[in-house]
């Protein structure tokens, strides 16, 4: 097999269809499978005070001034909030 087939096929547990061929052939752990099912569920965002990426749904939303930014904490938010007062 060559280095591009081996890229090609690692690239399918990516993909829907694929995956779930992948998992009724065998070539695919059910947990493997769960586990990119889920990972593709999940949106993920950049805390704008640190750049920690995190999933959308465990942010943090504050307006500041007119605009809205996500972050990973309270404390990112605060720090955030105090450098960038108009």
């Amino acid at each position: 097999m060559t280095g591009q087939e081996i890229e090609k096929e690692d690239e399918n547990i990516y993909n829907k269809e694929d995956r779930k061929e992948q998992l009724e052939k065998d070539e695919i752990e059910p947990a493997e499978a769960a586990f990119m099912e889920g990972y593709e569920d999940t949106k993920l965002v950049n805390c704008n005070s640190c750049g920690k990426q995190l999933d959308y749904e465990k942010s943090v939303s504050r307006e500041i001034n007119g605009t809205n930014y996500t972050f990973c904490s309270q404390e990112c938010a605060d720090k955030f909030e105090k450098e960038n007062q108009a």
